[in-house]
């Protein structure tokens, strides 16, 4: 929260010196987003430091804060509490659990809320549409992307397109090797039984499937600082055609818009790459086509893809959230799959670019490569945000023109500890840990406690901002055994 000097999706920090603030809203907001949200009290938030303030009554502020989920929040989400005492001073900690899906949306004063950054939003009447089909089709699963494209024809298909898929379809399944093209269309559900294009088949092989459904076009822009007078945005362009077309031209258009960096090849010499890597970024653009939502309150309104350039990062916002599948094990070193369009994701499986790249991998596996290739690049961690009605992947560009990937291969070790990175305000024992995760990393807790000779809390405290930041990453998850710690060396 110090590096990007305020509150996030899923945490909410107040003060709270002169009592309990107004919270209701907030707390309704993480009721409603799948993972819920933390609210911190004690901490001050104005001025983007996030200086720990402690407070004077913490049951008052405990007792308040349940009151309000009680008595202001319906259906009211359960609260759970602790308190924590960092630099002597106390803070309170409190999760708001999300409700379950038959039980949304909370509302309070008549509204129900979403948090977006790191604010709340009142939610528009689509997003109130789409909780009440997620609610209906709680126990069975809608196949929209199976739904025929009314009033289309193969005609509409690109036959060079239909014709690299068959020639896929045939390599890769030995079971529909023998089958005739109309056949294999049928069976792999590109059109319907009668021969009409299905929504996936005209998404994924159409000529111009933005014809039929506009809500398929995706549009990217650079976005202007806020001084930059009365112009929003530079570069806004729209594209269309089916999902090779899209992806290849959307990448063509972040290369156009990136600048380049300066970084050390293995052999010690200098060369000027891409700020952000393109690898993260047709992975992130590939998974926001493909998984989409593709429903009547998404599709059926116009809702596209939205590509963002801004001064700090580059992000991706597609229409509705995840399914089958949970933020924290997208994020998590376990292999996660789940696909939200299953016919569009097939066919996505056995296409790809000009260049013959796959346009998505297809295993689970690619959002490690995005973390991955931000790491190697020096860059913070991206973050992925859902609110279950939206979807956002977030790269961040680096913040200076210093040569990427560390120091020359031939540097000393008292060369590489003078080059170990900061955070906007370091504790007492980060540069230590830091210093020992750059030379044995990765590291457990208990084997970072044996190195350091600090305790399990103070290795906490002191890894809080460097994770943050990006210049540590956790492999596992939080509490769990064997988690460890390993430094971003290309920091």
């Amino acid at each position: 929260m110090r590096a990007r000097r305020g509150d996030t999706t899923s945490v909410e920090v107040k003060r709270a010196s002169g009592g309990l603030p107004h919270l209701a809203d907030t707390i309704c907001a993480f009721a409603n987003m799948p993972g819920g949200g933390s609210i911190i009290l004690g901490v001050d938030e104005s001025s983007g430091s996030f200086d720990v303030t402690g407070l004077d009554d913490v049951a008052a502020a405990e007792s308040g804060l349940v009151a309000t989920a009680r008595q202001s929040v319906s259906p009211s989400p359960h609260i759970t509490t602790e308190t924590h005492t960092l630099d002597g001073r106390v803070v309170l900690v409190a999760h708001v659990a999300p409700l379950r899906i038959v039980d949304k949306p909370a509302t309070t004063g008549g509204r129900a809320y979403l948090r977006q950054s790191d604010g709340d939003y009142t939610m528009q009447e689509h997003e109130l549409r789409m909780l009440e089909v997620a609610k209906l089709h709680a126990d069975e699963q809608v196949d929209y992307d199976l739904q025929p494209a009314r009033g289309r024809s193969i005609d509409d298909l690109l036959p060079e397109a239909v014709s690299a898929y068959l020639h896929t379809t045939r390599e890769r399944d030995q079971r529909l090797r023998s089958l005739d093209d109309d056949k294999i269309l049928r069976t792999t559900s590109v059109v319907t039984a009668d021969g009409v294009p299905t929504l996936a088949g005209l998404y994924a092989l159409g000529m111009y499937p933005q014809g039929h459904y506009p809500g398929l076009t995706v549009t990217a822009a650079v976005q202007l600082p806020e001084s930059g007078g009365n112009v929003r945005n530079q570069n806004l362009e729209d594209f269309t055609g089916p999902l090779p077309v899209l992806l290849e031209d959307l990448l063509a258009w972040v290369r156009r818009n990136l600048g380049t960096v300066q970084r050390y090849r293995e052999d010690g010499h200098m060369e000027s790459v891409a700020e952000i890597p393109l690898n993260a970024v047709r992975e992130l653009i590939g998974n926001a086509l493909v998984h989409r939502d593709l429903g009547p309150n998404t599709l059926g309104v116009g809702k596209s893809i939205q590509v963002r350039l801004t001064p700090r990062n580059l992000f991706v916002l597609s229409p509705g959230g995840l399914r089958g599948v949970s933020l924290a094990q997208l994020e998590s070193e376990d292999h996660a799959q789940a696909a939200v369009n299953q016919r569009v994701y097939q066919m996505a499986k056995k296409l790809t670019t000009s260049d013959g790249a796959s346009i998505i991998e297809g295993e689970g596996g690619g959002l490690r490569e995005v973390y991955d290739a931000a790491r190697r690049h020096g860059l913070p961690r991206p973050q992925l945000h859902d609110t279950g009605v939206q979807f956002k992947a977030l790269l961040w560009r680096p913040t200076s023109q210093t040569p990427h990937s560390g120091t020359p291969p031939a540097a000393s070790a008292a060369q590489r500890s003078k080059a170990t990175p900061q955070t906007s305000a370091p504790t007492v024992h980060e540069a230590k840990v830091l210093e020992v995760l750059r030379l044995h990393s990765p590291l457990r807790l208990e084997d970072l406690a044996v190195q350091t000779g600090l305790t399990t809390s103070q290795l906490r405290y002191a890894l809080r901002l460097p994770l943050a930041e990006g210049l540590v990453a956790m492999q596992g998850g939080q509490g769990r055994k064997g988690t460890r710690y390993v430094m971003n060396n290309d920091a």
